[in-house]
């Protein structure tokens, strides 16, 4: 329609004084520095000029590829979302403002007006809603990253924790070791207990050896009542438990327990091993 493309050339002619007009509308600080921000502005009114002068469908599709561009620059710089809709409700005043004073000046009908501004009116909702996107899609990157890292220190843990809790398979297949390596606190070793009764039981070991020869203990532990509570339900399965390498002063606190009654205690491995297999009637021959 001829009379909304003179109303769009006549937005195009004077978009620079339009945008300064923003600039008065704008109580705040602009999104970005003063030169970016009047590129910008000047931008967003020549697509809206756009639309009246060539038509809608063309200026819907170059509102979308700059509000996505705008959106993603304004999200880097971390520019709420409300500061970009209130920028628009900026543009939104300044076409009413525009339209207004066509309407007293009577270059147009009403009619026209309205029609023009339920135009641009598209236009600007179209801006808003790319710059939405903009934000929908950076949080959904930044929360998949977050699930990813997650997940990542999840499986970390994982192997974490079957590290830090190596039951192996000794000559006897049913005789498992268990070495307890580094610090050994409250936390690791109830972590620990579920891991080792699973092992035992799809073993089917009849024993289990543990061998505290690295590890040190905290006095205020309460790490030997977790052992006796261990070495109870491996002894509930079927499951003997031998320790070997306990310090002397370990070997005193024991005492004081009813866990030096319940377990078969050795200086080393070697030893252990070698008990089992004599009282297995087993023996080791030179080739």
């Amino acid at each position: 329609m001829e009379q909304l493309r003179l109303i769009g050339e006549k937005i195009e002619k004077f978009k620079y004084i339009l945008v300064e007009h923003i600039e008065l509308f704008d109580e705040e600080d602009s999104l970005y520095d003063l030169e970016t921000s009047k590129q910008v502005r000047s931008q967003l009114i020549q697509i809206h000029a756009d639309a009246l002068i060539h038509g809608k469908e063309q200026a819907m599709a170059s509102m979308k590829a700059a509000g996505m561009e705008i959106g993603r620059r304004i999200v880097d710089m971390g520019i709420p979302l409300d500061k970009n809709i209130e920028e628009a409700q900026l543009l939104r005043n300044l076409f009413w403002s525009f339209i207004e004073e066509e309407v007293s000046n009577r270059y147009y009908s009403i009619e026209i007006l309205l029609k023009a501004s339920a135009i641009i009116d598209s236009i600007l909702d179209q801006y808003i809603h790319c710059i939405s996107i903009s934000y929908v899609n950076h949080y959904k990157q930044m929360a998949k990253v977050a699930t990813d890292s997650l997940q990542q220190i999840k499986e970390n843990q994982a192997v974490m924790e079957e590290l830090a809790t190596p039951i192996v398979q000794t000559v006897l297949k049913d005789v498992l070791l268990f070495p307890m390596i580094g610090g050994v606190d409250d936390w690791r070793m109830e972590s620990m207990q579920s891991k080792i009764l699973q092992k035992c039981a799809e073993l089917q070991a009849e024993v289990l050896i543990i061998d505290f020869s690295g590890i040190t203990f905290r006095e205020e532990s309460d790490m030997l009542f977790l052992l006796e509570q261990l070495v109870g339900a491996l002894s509930l399965m079927g499951t003997e438990t031998i320790v070997v390498g306990f310090t002397p002063d370990v070997a005193k606190r024991i005492v004081k327990l009813d866990l030096a009654n319940q377990v078969k205690a050795f200086l080393s491995f070697a030893q252990a091993m070698k008990f089992i297999f004599k009282q297995r009637g087993l023996a080791l021959q030179p080739i």
